[in-house]
């Protein structure tokens, strides 16, 4: 069973400074063991060597980008029910996206992270695989989350749905258009995220 501080989170990122930053801000607020990985055939070895309980994993890299290494990762038995978010470089980036779900990736990032985003995604991550530990692997793709494990993703969830859409709101100020922009994708995000959790727990 996953715990958070006890969980191994992979972030695999060819821009040294990205990949500093990300795992600092997972140390801090999760305080979870980071792997590092600077390209494809680095994430493969990781993977194997080190079995994280979640991936961040970068598109654009050199040698192998992300979709190939997603689609190694999904195909094989070993590895496939590793929660796969992917990190991208826009958020009009549809194509991208859609392609990495297609191969079986679980969720996506835009950069410049956002640190609450980046946080909420993989401890929702995390949770889901602790959930398919304990439902017994890959029996647990067909199962249903039960209520205290939807409530466990649901709550944290809907509080930043709707601290994201709170500070929208005239009252509380006047925002930047970037501002505004970076709390779009959080209500966004956790919106899709939750829609994901009540299919599962339907």
């Amino acid at each position: 069973m996953v715990e958070l501080r006890s969980a191994k989170i992979l972030v695999v990122e060819d821009n040294k400074d990205v990949s500093l930053m990300v795992c600092d801000i997972l140390k801090y607020h999760i305080g979870c063991e980071v792997i590092r990985a600077y390209d494809g055939e680095e994430c493969l070895i990781a993977v194997k060597e080190k079995a994280p309980d979640v991936i961040l994993l970068d598109i654009h890299m050199p040698k192998m980008d992300g979709f190939q290494v997603c689609k190694i990762l999904k195909e094989d038995e070993l590895t496939k029910r590793i929660p796969i978010i992917f990190l991208t470089a826009s958020v009009d980036d549809l194509k991208s996206k859609i392609r990495g779900l297609e191969l079986g990736a679980d969720d996506y990032l835009v950069q410049p992270v956002d640190n609450l985003e980046l946080i909420t995604r993989v401890k929702v991550m995390l949770r889901i695989k602790r959930f398919i530990d304990q439902s017994g692997g890959a029996n647990a793709l067909n199962s249903k989350l039960s209520p205290k494990i939807a409530h466990e993703l649901r709550s944290p969830l809907n509080s930043i749905i709707g601290m994201a859409d709170l500070i929208q709101k005239p009252f509380y100020g006047t925002l930047t258009e970037k501002q505004k922009e970076f709390a779009q994708i959080i209500s966004n995000s956790g919106q899709e995220l939750l829609k994901r959790i009540n299919e599962l727990a339907d």
